[in-house]
Formats: structure tokens, sequence, C-alpha cells
């Protein structure tokens, strides 16, 4: 018997084919610094702007993780502006050592002869040098190429790490007091609308005065108590809110400026100013208004620099992510009315999480210490020992965040085997580092293949840049710091970051299925068209997390 449906179907006769969705025609990166996962979760009841959107008509997968060790913010903007891990990307941490060379690679380095436009003091030599993967902006002009790509960071490797070598405008904030700048990499002169807001920035910082834009007696859920041991206070401050910017006697003078434009970038000012910025490029640049989809990357630092301070359940974040829930919330309903909801998508992501501070650690009865530079000194002093009575000379030892490097022609001079040595090395800091987690040698950091936190490591370095030893430290530790907090370890609280998608393509709603920052480029080129073959011959290390 014939069922009714398809009866139906028969006598209708041949149908048409069903046209395929139109393309979306803008893509909005936003990469949210230091934006653990967990604080949209602890905020979600008082959020109301973009965030808040973002968590009711967005598709959110939940737990998404880093998948390497080295959580700094070079890895983690190339990361998801490449879709590759940074042992692919060729970024592997804000900075580097290359085996063989005394100097530091910078993530953003480049020629001395890329020139700074606007302002040179942060802007020369700075370019996508090291990048060794396209991003999202470059694979779009690949096939349009009348795309635009605009990318606005308070911080270079923000903006260069989502906006790559061909973005027609890539912008980011100089504390040497200029405003907006870029280099020569990116063209010979800023954007007119991009120059416009660095003539008048002073105006808008100038006696700002940041109050928290809550009620201090009802905080939101899960905001700590003012004052806190182990924060750092802005400067001239108490470490407590209202705290106002200074205002320049002289805003010709260079030194007042560079004084403003140094806290600017200390407070939610600074997200402020680049969502700003956005604003205009938006309309400036008439992004989504053609037939070619265009990319706005909005890679937001202040989470970052405030964190670093307060921790990220002080009333200072707290605060700093309501107004960016509020700012967002405006970008959000222009993009609806130039472009209509339908016709743009948006994804957000952060490059790193953070540690709590871990004298709130440990008043919660977590693990919370802090390895001071003294006891770092000391344990540098075990192994240079160690190597001059082996050696019978010296050898040059340096300890560079948790890697440690030997000379290599030092050890080979005095007849040393390095791979003997470095085994000794890491079982002295195994002694005596406590602290000390896991220690990985060279040649398990280039082995890959492995699995837990050896192949997160293995996914932060490539041959040439593995150091003699990688020092994974216990959870709550910090190495270094009397004050603040930081990131940078394979631990849950430094790898989780949020992962939604919003707009047309997107089904509201959560997912468990595991997910990172590098699957956002596959996801975004599935939903502007590209069929699966096309974004596997790309050989991204993420995969598309649309049907």
């Amino acid at each position: 018997m014939i069922g009714a449906s398809l009866l139906l179907a028969l006598l209708q006769g041949p149908q048409p084919a069903q046209e395929a969705p139109p393309v979306p025609r803008l893509v909005v990166m936003i990469c949210v610094d230091q934006l653990r996962e967990n604080q949209l979760d602890r905020l979600s009841p008082v959020l109301t702007g973009g965030l808040h959107r973002l968590l009711e008509e967005g598709q959110r997968f939940r737990g998404a993780r880093l998948g390497y060790l080295i959580t700094e913010t070079g890895p983690g903007h190339v990361t998801l502006g490449s879709g590759c891990l940074p042992d692919k990307s060729g970024v592997l941490a804000n900075q580097w050592r290359v085996r063989g060379n005394k100097d530091l690679v910078y993530c953003v380095g480049g020629p001395a002869d890329r020139l700074g436009v606007g302002g040179p003091y942060e802007a020369s030599g700075r370019d996508a040098t090291n990048l060794r993967r396209p991003v999202l902006g470059e694979i779009l002009g690949q096939r349009w190429p009348d795309s635009k790509v605009i990318a606005i960071s308070g911080k270079d490797r923000g903006a260069i790490g989502l906006g790559g070598r061909t973005a027609d405008a890539c912008l980011w904030w100089d504390k040497g007091g200029r405003g907006w700048v870029t280099s020569t990499a990116f063209g010979e002169s800023l954007p007119p609308w991009a120059a416009a807001a660095s003539r008048g920035w002073v105006h808008q910082a100038a006696g700002w005065t940041w109050n928290v834009s809550f009620d201090a007696k009802a905080p939101p859920p899960g905001t700590q108590a003012d004052q806190r041991p182990g924060e750092v206070p802005l400067p001239g401050g108490d470490g407590t809110l209202p705290w106002s910017l200074p205002q320049p006697t002289d805003r010709s003078d260079s030194a007042e400026r560079a004084k403003l434009a140094g806290r600017v970038y200390a407070v939610p000012l600074l997200d402020a100013l680049a969502l700003q910025l956005g604003r205009e490029a938006l309309q400036a640049e008439d992004l989504g208004l053609d037939g070619a989809p265009d990319l706005l990357c909005l890679a937001l630092s202040s989470c970052d620099s405030v964190g670093h301070r307060f921790g990220p359940k002080s009333r200072e974040v707290t605060d700093l992510l309501l107004r960016l829930d509020r700012d967002l919330g405006v970008m959000f309903d222009l993009l609806d009315r130039r472009l209509g909801a339908d016709s743009w998508i948006a994804c957000l992501s952060a490059d790193h999480g953070v540690l709590d501070l871990p004298e709130q650690r440990l008043e919660e009865n977590l693990p919370g210490l802090r390895v001071g530079k003294g006891e770092l000194g000391r344990l540098r002093g075990v192994l240079r020992d160690h190597l001059k009575e082996t050696l019978k000379s010296s050898c040059k030892l340096t300890i560079v965040g948790h890697a440690v490097w030997m000379n290599a022609d030092d050890v080979r001079a005095a007849g040393g085997d390095l791979v003997q040595v470095r085994r000794q090395l890491a079982e002295l800091v195994r002694e005596h580092a406590p602290w000390a987690d896991l220690v990985f040698t060279t040649e398990e950091l280039t082995a890959h293949g492995a699995a837990g936190i050896l192949g997160l490591a293995q996914a932060s370095y490539q041959e040439s840049t593995a150091p003699d030893l990688l020092i994974h430290t216990q959870p709550g530790t910090l190495l270094g710091l009397s004050r603040g907090t930081s990131h940078g370890s394979a631990h849950e609280y430094d790898r989780s970051v949020p992962l939604i998608f919003m707009g047309a393509p997107f089904t509201p709603g959560e997912h468990t299925r595991s997910a990172g920052p590098e699957d956002a480029v596959p996801t975004l080129l599935r939903a502007l068209g590209w069929t699966a073959q096309e974004i596997e011959a790309f050989g991204f290390d993420g995969q598309s997390l649309l049907p």
C-alpha cells in the first residue's frame, strides 16, 4: 500500500531542486582575551546584551578546550584564526627560542623595515611572518577577491593573529600615546576612520572614571569581595573603584599622552574604544553590503589586562564583562539594522583561560601556590652547579617561563651527551621543585603521538623550538609572580574557553561534543558554503561543527 506522503509526491510530480541558503555577507569573529568559559555561566543571570544574545540565540559547544599546552595570547588567536594548532600554525607562544639562536622570536615580529604607521612606538617590525598557515580572511580572499578583512585589537598579536597577512586594515592600540596604529605590512597609511579615532581618543579618555556598573551591595553571582589578598591595584589606586584616568595638562605633550594611553590599556575603556572603532569600520567600509562576504575580527584585550591584576572573579572583571555585554549588544543591533539579522554570522571564543588568584583558591580549599623568583633562582643554581660539576666547565643556562634552555655548544665542547644531560636535569627538577607536576625533555616534546599532557605539550612545539626541559606545574601554581595571576599551563582553568556560533546557519542550543577554537574556521567556511571535501583539503587540525 502506497503511503500518503509518497502518493502525494507522485501526484505532484518532479519538484524543483531546493535552493541553497544564501551566503552570509559578514562574518564577525570575536576573541575575548582571557575569557574562561565558566564566566558566562556565572554571569548569565545578569547579562542583557550581546553575550546574553550569544547564549540565547547561539549554538554553544560546552566544554571547549585548547588542544595544546602553551596557553598564551599569540597561539590562542592564531589557532582561532587559522584552524590549526601551534605546531602546525608556527605560532608557538608569545615568544620563543629557536635552538642555536640566542634571540627570542616574538610571535608577530617581522623585519625591521616593517615600519610603524600612525606611531612607530609599538608598530615597527610587526607582521605575520611567523604564521605558517593562512587565516580565515586569506581563505575568503581566494574565493572572493573583493572580500574585505578588518582586524582590531588592543594587542598587535591579537589583530595580526586573526587578520593574517592580507587584512585590509589591521589595527592595535599604541601604549606610547598614538592611538590606533598598524605597520607597513598592512598599508602605508591608516584608514581615514582609524586616523580620526587616533586623533580623538584623548578627549574620550582624559579623566574617564571607572565606577562599577552594578549594585555594589548585591553584586552579580560569584563576584568576590573587593581588595582581596593577591590583587594588583591600578596605578595610584587602593584596589577599589572608582578610579580615574589622568587628565593631561597639555594634550600635545607626548609623555602625558603615553601615560594616559598606558592606563587606557589597563581598564575596560580599551575594549569600548575597540568596539567603537569596529562600528566605524563597519559603516565606513560598507562591510557586508556587496556580494562578497567580509570579515570583521574583534580581538578584545581588556579582560586579560584587568584579569591579570585582579583575577577572574573580581569586581573589576565582573564589571568589565557586563560592560562588554552591553557594548556587544550595541554592535549586534547595528548589524541587524544595516544588514538584516539573517545576513551576518558571529563566532565567540577566547585565546586562553586563567588561574584564580592562589589566595582565593586557598580560601576555597583548592591548591594555590606562588613560587617566587628567589625559589626559581635557587633551582637555577642547582642545575648550573650540576652542569659545572658534570661537564667540568661552565654552561649557559636560561629559564624562560616554564622552559629551561642550555647552550648545546657548551655541552658538546665539554664532551657531554645532550640526551643524558637533559635527563639528569629533569631528575634534579623533580627532586628540588615539589611544585613541578611533570618535566619533559626535548626528546619527549619532539616525539609526537602522545596522549594527555605530553600530547598537549607536543602540539606546542616544533623540532627546532623545543626547549631542553619543559616544567609543567602542579595545579594552582604561579611561577615568579608575587601578586596578580596568569595562565600558560595545560590545566583546565587555562584551557577552558567558550565556543559559540550565532546566525542563520546555526541552531540555538548547547552541545557537549569535543570541540576547540581550531574548529571555528572550518565551521565558518561550512556556513559560507564550502563543501566538506573543500574544507578537508586545507588540512586543518579542526573540523566543521555543522552537519
